[in-house]
């Protein structure tokens, strides 16, 4: 294939596992020659505002041998910011409590979470139409490691993908995870996990990341989203990312993960460690450690 300045890029559209509406598929092939066989799939939710980025990280690295040439699948909706917003906060999440909806307040309202409690559906989707789809598309990829990557509540979903089915994807990398949705019960998962990772003949690579500065209080909020400054400061210290980041990778590593990297960014906020842990997720995830 010839060397591109820009990512390449096809796009096709899959029902949506509710019945209603579709799901905007967007897939990069590698940039550069590649093997012919087996290649590597890094699977991006909220492929609206990630996949374009990954995509072209992917471009730009694995054209001078940075890491192994791979395809880059983005999972997206094609809507209005604000629907978005909604739309991802119903298939990313699992179910949460009224107790705990209720505490969110006027974020709850904004993303939609009334709506949540689609994770299970989503992660059907993305093993049982998606994945196929894709090999028979590009023949190429079959056979080749699938990489599942999410950040924020995607991060949260790709740990929901890790603890309740560990062999659906090769490796996972968990960006800034909102592993505070629904007061942290996710992390009652990780008994069956343990048990689950236990019977696996080969364990999926883990990388968690999150940026240093994401507990850091914010002095302003975006316009448009019903939040107040204090209603978004108490948010930052009940989620405690970056506590919570690092005893989430600890606890992976007490259940069994073996080939697990745990990064905080020091430079980065909860904005700009999207790139930086799609470049370093990779890079382990296709077995470069550094």
């Amino acid at each position: 294939m010839q060397f591109s300045v820009r990512a390449s890029l096809e796009q096709f559209t899959l029902a949506h596992p509710s019945g209603e509406g579709r799901f905007r598929i967007s897939v990069a092939a590698p940039a550069v020659g590649a093997p012919a066989t087996e290649l590597p799939v890094l699977y991006v939710v909220d492929g609206d505002v990630l996949f374009g980025m990954a995509a072209e990280i992917a471009r730009a690295v694995s054209s001078v041998a940075g890491f192994p040439a791979h395809y880059v699948v983005g999972i997206g909706y094609d809507a209005a910011y604000v629907d978005f917003l909604k739309l991802r906060t119903a298939d990313l999440t699992p179910p949460i409590g009224a107790a705990a909806l209720e505490e969110l307040g006027a974020l709850g309202t904004a993303i939609g979470g009334e709506r949540g409690g689609g994770a299970d559906p989503f992660l059907d989707f993305l093993s049982g139409t998606l994945q196929p789809e894709i090999a028979v598309r590009y023949p190429e990829t079959a056979g080749g490691a699938r990489v599942l990557f999410g950040h924020s509540l995607g991060g949260l979903f790709t740990a929901h993908a890790l603890l309740t089915r560990p062999d659906s994807f090769a490796s996972f990398i968990i960006g800034s995870p909102s592993l505070w949705w629904d007061g942290f019960s996710i992390l009652q998962k990780l008994p069956a996990f343990k048990e689950r990772l236990a019977v696996l003949s080969r364990r999926p690579r883990v990388f968690v990341d999150v940026g240093a500065k994401e507990q850091d209080l914010p002095t302003s909020v975006p316009e448009g989203l019903g939040v107040t400054l204090e209603e978004a400061q108490a948010q930052i210290r009940a989620a405690r990312m970056v506590d919570s980041a690092k005893e989430f990778a600890d606890a992976l590593h007490a259940a069994g993960v073996t080939e697990l990297r745990h990064v905080a960014f020091a430079e980065d906020d909860h904005v700009s460690a999207a790139p930086a842990g799609i470049l370093h997720g990779m890079r382990f995830a296709l077995g470069r450690e550094r």
